[in-house]
């Protein structure tokens, strides 16, 4: 994610001023992960298998230094450990990815109470549409992205 190809792509999205065209461009030029599993194709009955990952996007935080005070939140939190946190495309957001144990409950469960639980510990409301294991996660380039120490780099 940290290359100068990446930078220059993640610069043009946010010098966009169009949202039309803003959305348009990320979607026809960025790449994206589905970090929640690999997929034969990309719906529910192409899972293959589940990573055990789970994805939840903030949007709108605000500024660079809120953006880095929440991911630095995330990072310290008791309970969930992060496997990455990284600025979302539009600059002004936050993507974070933390691991659940699938024997304890489902994909689904773990988002809902997961995404309760960050708002109830933290004031933070996360997109609900990453709740299915299918939802795709842009990337693009972050000086400070944060990744878990046995996860490869991208």
């Amino acid at each position: 994610m940290n290359t100068m190809r990446m930078k220059e792509l993640t610069d043009k999205l946010r010098s966009i001023g169009d949202e039309r065209e803003r959305k348009l461009f990320k979607a026809s030029r960025l790449p994206f992960a589905t970090f929640s599993g690999t997929f034969s194709r990309r719906c529910a009955e192409g899972l293959v298998s589940h990573s055990s990952l789970l994805c939840f996007d903030f949007d709108h935080l605000g500024d660079s230094h809120e953006v880095m005070r929440v991911k630095l939140m995330l990072v310290a939190d008791p309970y969930f450990e992060t496997r990455m946190a990284f600025t979302s495309p539009s600059g002004d957001g936050l993507k974070w990815i933390t691991q659940v144990d699938l024997e304890r409950g489902t994909h689904e469960q773990w988002y809902r109470a997961i995404r309760n639980y960050l708002q109830q510990q933290y004031g933070l409301s996360a997109d609900p549409a990453p709740s299915s294991v299918v939802s795709a996660c842009f990337l693009c380039f972050d000086a400070n992205v944060m990744v878990g120490e046995d996860i490869a780099a991208f």
